[in-house]
């Protein structure tokens, strides 16, 4: 068969279809199917260092931030994964910790996903609790006044509407939030 396929396109083309249908059953069909705690929502599981932190379903005012983040297109140049690269755990760490890896069980709850590809600003997988309320408000009417450099539209409508504002600023500090890994845990107050 393997000497058809040198000599013939059509086995060749045959030969790369099975292998890639192979592959492709083996990192997307597989891995579900041999754990099954992807489907199940995040726990923190160290007890011994008083960690408690759980994925918990997103409440009305977290649900109206999320459809103002998605109305505004957020998610076009912002991801919510941190990605496996060490540089992507360092970038998004907090105050010399790195931050963790994101795995399949932190997004269970989420409909639909919102893992971005384009990062052309920070990701945000983690920023739940980084920043006050009023970090965000001057992030919103000017992000250049906070980050020197940053392409970021200014959202002013978000920050002049009380309730869009208060919803937008509540889905984002979830974000990452069942996972406790920072130091101090929040912003410094």
């Amino acid at each position: 068969m393997l000497r058809k396929a040198d000599n013939s396109a059509l086995w060749a083309i045959i030969a790369s279809l099975v292998l890639f249908f192979i592959g492709g059953l083996i990192t997307t069909v597989v891995p579900p199917l041999v754990d099954k705690s992807w489907s199940k929502p995040f726990k923190n599981a160290d007890a011994s260092k008083g960690v408690t932190g759980e994925l918990k379903p997103l409440n009305d005012l977290e649900k109206k931030g999320r459809a103002i983040y998605v109305r505004e297109g957020c998610w076009y140049c912002h991801t919510q994964q941190i990605r496996t690269i060490l540089a992507d755990t360092k970038r998004y760490g907090w105050k010399g910790v790195d931050a963790p890896i994101s795995t399949p069980d932190e997004f269970v709850n989420d409909d639909p996903h919102m893992f971005g590809t384009k990062r052309t600003g920070p990701d945000l997988a983690r920023i739940g609790g980084k920043y006050d309320e009023q970090w965000h408000r001057t992030h919103f009417r000017n992000p250049r006044e906070l980050v020197q450099g940053s392409i970021m539209p200014p959202y002013p409508w978000i920050v002049n509407d009380p309730v869009e504002f208060k919803a937008m600023v509540a889905y984002l500090q979830t974000l990452g939030r069942a996972k406790n890994w920072r130091p101090n845990n929040d912003y410094e107050k």
